[in-house]
């Protein structure tokens, strides 16, 4: 078959075979490596949060990311998405773990000003 001088042979450039870098018209630099840097971060960040103060509320945040991570590759909009679910779940449990200290502190005040308000009301033993 005939191309003739102004049209070239297709097959000659990579177009339409298969497995070659130019068969889907491969203009430009490739794609980005897909990064997991947010998902190690979300990783490591609910793992100091659950030894340090907030056990259970960061444990489905330490699975979400490990899932997100193993994810980047195969899965990258997945992986996002993991990541994500990861990050508020670490907020969350950074709130939850502010309020039940709040909580603690209050219902340790109003147990020790309910303590002091008893000794002043009783009569004096003598």
């Amino acid at each position: 078959m005939s191309y003739g001088y102004h049209t070239p042979d297709p097959k000659a450039y990579g177009y339409g075979v298969p497995g070659h870098p130019n068969q889907y018209g491969g203009y430009g630099p490739p794609p980005p490596a897909p990064n997991n840097g947010s998902a190690v971060a979300a990783l490591i960040c609910n793992i100091v949060l659950t030894v340090t103060c907030c056990g259970l509320f960061a444990v489905p945040g330490i699975i979400t990311a490990a899932i997100a991570m193993s994810r980047t590759t195969t899965d990258p909009q997945s992986a996002a998405r993991l990541t994500t679910i990861s990050w508020v779940i670490f907020g969350v449990a950074i709130a939850l773990g502010i309020l039940l200290v709040i909580a603690l502190f209050g219902f340790g005040l109003w147990g020790a000003l309910e303590a002091e308000s008893s000794t002043w009301d009783e009569p004096a033993r003598v």
